[in-house]
C-alpha cells in the first residue's frame, strides 16, 4: 500500500525571507527524493519547551505530573513503554534540577544535595545524590582515588534505595543501579603507580580489580548490568623513557562480568580517543572512538570480533554514535555523514544526504528500537553565527524538520518505540545538567497503530 507524505514544518528564528526561501527550497529537494513508504497522518506536536530551571519549576504549578503528561501518561493508544521512558526522563530532569521527587501520590519530596545526577543515561530510573552533610556510608570504604563523595541511590519516587561508595558523573550505573563501576588508580607524585577497575554494590561495598597495564581508563556498564567495559584511553610506556621513540603500546578494553571477573580484552589498532566508549542494553556491542577518527566495534557475543567504521570521504572524524534502545542498531554521525547499521546484518540501513560544507558542521544522530524513526541534528556554521537543522526520519523518509539558531550544543534522542522526541542543549555552567529541553510527539492513527 502507497502513502503520501506528509512533511510538518516548523521553522522558527529564521533571520531573513532569503534564508527561509533556501531552507524551503533544499527540503523540497530531499522529499523529491524519497520513495519510501510512509505513514500519511503522521504530525509532530510540541508538548513542553523550557530554557531554565525556573522555567521548569514552573511547570510544577498544578503538581506531578503535569496536566499534559497526566494526559500523554493515561493514553493507551501509545506503546506503555515510551510513557513509562517519558514519566521517568521528565522525574529525572525534576530530579537533577530542582533536586525535588515526587512519590506514588504525587507528594513532593525535597532532597538537600550538593549534587544529583544520573548514572545510567537512557532510562534514568534511578539518582546518585551526593547529600548535604555526612552520610552513612563509612568514609574509610571509598575507592582508592574518589573524585565524588559517598552517598545514596535514589529511585524516581524518592526512595533511597541504596548506597554507593563515590557518588560522582563519572560513575556508570546499570538500570536496576544493582552494579556502578568507575576507574581507580593510585598515584605518587603525578604518575599513576597501578590502575582499578572499580565495582561498585548497592550496600556501599566496593571491589577493585587491578590491570596488567596502567594508564587512564573510562568506565561504561550494560543497562543490565551484564557487562563492564574499561577502556584505556592513555596507557603507561608509550614512548622509550631513555630515547623517547613510540614502543607501539596502544592499550587495550577490557570486559568484566558483575563480579569482577574478565571475560576478555581487546586491543586496538590504534589509541583510544577518551570520552566515547558506549555499550548496548545488553552487553552484546561495544563501540568508541579511535585516536584516527574510526569507530572501533566489538561483538561481545561473537568472540570479541572487531570492525571499523570509517569516515566521510572527506577523512572527518566521528564524533557522535551509540546504540539504539534495543541494542540492534548503531547510529554515527559528528564532522561526517549520519547513518544507522543494523548490526546483525551490517548494513547500512540509513545514510543523510545532508551536504557538509563548512568545517564545523557536524552531525548527531538517534534512533528508536528497530530504527523506525531516525532523528538527525546537524549544526551548521561557526561560533557564534550558528545554527541546528534538526530532521526526523520516519520509515527512512524525511517528515519533520525545525532550524534552531544559535542554541550550545544540541541533541536529540528518541523514546523507545519513537513516539517522542526529547531535544536539549548541555549548559557547561552546570555540571552534568541540561537547558533548553523541548519534548515533542510523533503521533497519527496510524503511526500509533503500528507502533503498539
Amino acid at each position: 500500500m502507497k502513502y503520501i507524505c506528509a512533511l510538518a514544518l516548523l521553522i522558527t528564528a529564521v533571520s531573513n525571507a532569503g534564508t527561509l526561501d533556501d531552507i524551503l527550497d533544499s527540503l523540497e529537494e530531499r522529499i523529491q527524493r524519497q520513495d519510501t513508504e510512509v505513514i500519511s497522518d503522521v504530525e509532530v506536536i510540541e508538548l513542553m519547551r523550557v530554557e531554565t530551571a525556573e522555567d521548569l519549576e514552573a511547570q510544577l504549578t498544578d503538581g506531578y505530573p503535569m496536566p499534559w503528561l497526566e494526559e500523554i501518561l493515561n493514553d493507551e493508544s501509545i506503546p506503555e513503554e515510551d510513557r513509562y521512558w517519558l514519566d521517568c526522563r521528565m522525574r529525572a530532569a525534576i530530579a537533577q534540577d530542582l533536586h525535588l521527587f515526587f512519590d506514588w501520590r504525587g507528594n513532593p519530596i525535597h532532597v538537600e544535595a550538593e549534587w544529583i545526577g544520573p548514572g545510567e543515561k537512557y532510562w534514568r530510573e534511578h539518582m546518585m545524590v551526593n547529600p548535604l552533610g555526612e552520610t552513612d556510608v563509612p568514609e574509610e570504604n571509598r575507592p582508592t582515588r574518589a573524585f565524588g563523595e559517598p552517598g545514596y541511590i535514589y529511585n524516581l519516587y524518592g526512595d533511597r534505595v541504596s548506597e554507593i561508595a563515590e557518588a560522582h558523573p563519572s560513575v556508570c550505573l546499570s538500570r536496576d543501579a544493582s552494579i556502578a563501576v568507575v576507574p581507580s588508580d593510585r598515584t605518587t607524585l603525578g604518575t599513576v603507580m597501578e590502575s582499578f577497575a572499580c565495582f561498585m554494590y548497592p550496600d556501599g561495598s566496593f571491589r577493585e580489580i587491578p590491570f596488567e597495564r596502567r594508564g587512564n581508563y573510562e568506565a561504561v556498564v550494560s543497562a543490565n548490568g551484564g557487562v563492564a567495559a574499561f577502556t584505556c584511553t592513555s596507557p603507561s610506556g608509550l614512548h622509550d623513557p631513555v630515547t623517547g621513540e613510540r614502543t607501539g603500546i596502544v592499550g587495550d578494553v577490557c570486559f568484566y562480568d558483575q563480579e569482577g571477573n574478565l571475560i576478555n580484552s581487546v586491543s586496538p589498532p590504534v589509541l583510544f580517543s577518551p570520552g566515547f566508549a558506549k555499550i548496548s542494553a545488553t552487553g552484546s556491542c561495544f563501540c568508541t572512538r579511535l585516536s584516527t577518527g574510526e569507530i572501533f566495534l566489538i561483538n561481545c557475543e561473537d568472540g570479541f570480533s572487531t570492525s571499523l567504521i570509517g569516515m566521510s570521504e572527506g577523512g572527518r572524524g566521528r564524533t557522535s554514535f551509540g546504540f539504539s534502545p534495543d541494542g540492534e542498531y548503531l547510529f554515527a554521525g559528528g564532522y561526517s555523514t549520519g547513518m544507522v547499521i543494523e548490526l546483525e546484518s551490517g548494513d547500512t540501513v540509513w545514510v543523510d544526504n545532508n551536504e557538509f560544507v563548512g568545517i564545523n558542521d557536524n552531525v548527531q544522530v538517534s534512533c528508536s528500537n528497530e530504527a523506525r524513526c531516525i532523528v538527525s541534528t546537524i549544526q551548521r556554521g561557526d561560533y557564534p553565527d550558528y545554527h541546528y537543522e534538526l530532521e526526523l526520519i520516519l520509515n527512512n523518509t524525511l517528515v519533520y524538520t525545525d532550524t534552531i539558531e544559535r542554541v550550545y550544543r544540541n541533541s536529540s534522542i528518541m523514546s523507545p518505540s519513537g513516539h517522542f522526541l526529547l531535544s536539549y542543549m548541555e549548559d557547561p555552567n552546570v555540571r552534568d545538567s541540561y537547558r533548553q529541553t523541548v519534548i515533542r510527539q510523533i503521533r497519527g492513527e496510524e503511526y500509533n497503530a503500528q507502533g503498539n
